[in-house]
């Protein structure tokens, strides 16, 4: 080999290793936390009890100790005329006595955005039609005998974990940062991303070769699954000027791994393990 073919292989392999280096050290961090709805849990279940006010405030001492730029939340900004986010969160700011709202947006987002200085909250959540699709695909698998794939009951279906266990007992057992920590575990969301490509689309009229009503008909509700958290990502990628180091996003834990994807397909991001900064 000649020394000019050499030297060129050793200048491409720089230029290849430089643009990712540059690349690697631009990427913008994403904290992911995929929650439950803290004020929609059973009436037994208080997360303003004593013990479980210990356990956010863990919680939120490790989101505080990866020191996001920016918090997004699950509420539509589009809607800030309904939804007074901000207004919320500027008098939240200046109250002396601690929130009593059960939210996770007042529990989590709001209490670890003040203690790390932030002014704002940012808004991304979009609106799906998941209420409505599921109540024809219902209807259809009740009129056409495919009630057993909704109850996970058939070839190819995964049943999530989250509808084989006893949920409330496995809250009880534990504390709620663990339980969180159980939520964001891989076996726990990827059983649940499973059934969203798995079950639905195998309800409705199936036979890809004849084209009539109801065909692919749960289709429809994966496919608007996806919509909907292609707009959470865009939403909020929409809020960034690309300076920030790092992002924490909290949301219904059914969503995290679709944004996940879609964040580590963008070169600019770097999507943060949760099972290594939260914990296991």
């Amino acid at each position: 080999m000649n020394n000019s073919r050499i030297y060129f292989l050793f200048f491409a392999t720089f230029l290849v290793s430089y643009a990712y280096a540059q690349e690697h050290n631009t990427q913008i961090k994403v904290y992911l936390l995929g929650t439950f709805h803290f004020a929609q849990t059973d009436s037994t279940y208080n997360v303003l009890d004593d013990k479980h006010q210990k356990s956010i405030n863990q919680l939120n001492d490790i989101i505080v100790g990866v020191n996001p730029d920016k918090i997004f939340i699950e509420r539509m900004p589009d809607f800030e005329n309904e939804n007074k986010i901000d207004s919320l969160y500027t008098a939240y700011l200046s109250r002396t006595k601690e929130t009593n709202n059960p939210n996770e947006i007042w529990q989590v987002a709001f209490k670890t955005a003040k203690r790390l200085g932030h002014k704002k909250l940012y808004q991304c959540d979009h609106p799906g039609m998941y209420g409505s699709l599921y109540a024809g695909i219902r209807e259809y698998a009740e009129n056409h005998n495919q009630v057993n794939i909704l109850e996970f009951n058939s070839n190819g279906v995964t049943t999530p974990i989250t509808s084989i266990v006893d949920i409330d007992s496995i809250m009880n057992s534990m504390s709620l940062l663990d339980y969180m920590r159980w939520l964001n575990s891989k076996k726990v969301q990827s059983s649940s991303q499973a059934h969203y490509v798995n079950m639905y689309p195998q309800v409705g009229h199936v036979d890809v070769y004849s084209y009539q009503e109801n065909y692919l008909l749960g289709t429809e509700l994966t496919a608007d699954w996806y919509r909907r958290n292609i707009y959470i990502y865009s939403k909020m990628i929409n809020q960034l000027d690309y300076k920030e180091k790092s992002i924490f996003l909290i949301i219904g834990n059914d969503h995290i791994p679709i944004i996940r994807h879609l964040f580590e397909s963008n070169p600019y991001f770097e999507v943060m393990d949760t099972q290594t900064w939260l914990g296991e």
